[in-house]
C-alpha cells in the first residue's frame, strides 16, 4: 500500500465519522498530535478525541487540497476542516458557529 493510499483512507475515515477507522491507520505506538492535543494521544485515546469532535461537530468534514510524499515516504497533506459547532466542545458549551479551518497533517 502507497502511503499516499493511507491518506487518503484516514481523510475518508474522518468523513465517515467513524473514529476506530481514524486510530486504526496509526501504527502501534503512533502518535496523534493537535493544538488541542499537544501531549500527543495513541491508540484508543485517538478513536476518543474524534468522536467527542464528531459530537461537537456533527457535521465534521475535511477537504483534502494537495497531497505530496516525500522520499523517505512520508506524507504532507493540505485539507480545510469544516463544520458547525453545535455540541459542547472541552468543557465550552456550544456556540453555533461554523469554522472554515486551514490545516495540514504530516503522515
Amino acid at each position: 500500500m502507497e502511503a499516499t493510499d493511507v491518506v487518503q483512507g484516514y481523510f475518508d475515515a474522518w468523513n465517515r465519522h467513524d473514529p476506530e477507522a481514524i486510530a486504526a491507520t496509526f501504527v502501534q505506538g503512533g502518535t496523534y498530535t493537535d493544538p488541542n492535543a499537544p501531549e500527543g494521544l495513541s491508540g484508543r485515546a485517538i478513536a476518543e478525541y474524534a468522536s467527542g469532535l464528531f459530537a461537537a461537530f456533527p457535521d465534521l468534514s475535511f477537504d483534502l487540497v494537495s497531497h505530496s510524499s516525500t522520499d523517505d515516504g512520508a506524507v504532507a497533506a493540505r485539507w480545510v476542516m469544516r463544520g458547525t459547532n453545535t455540541g459542547p466542545l472541552r468543557g465550552n458549551p456550544p456556540t453555533g458557529g461554523t469554522v472554515a479551518l486551514p490545516g495540514a497533517d504530516f503522515i
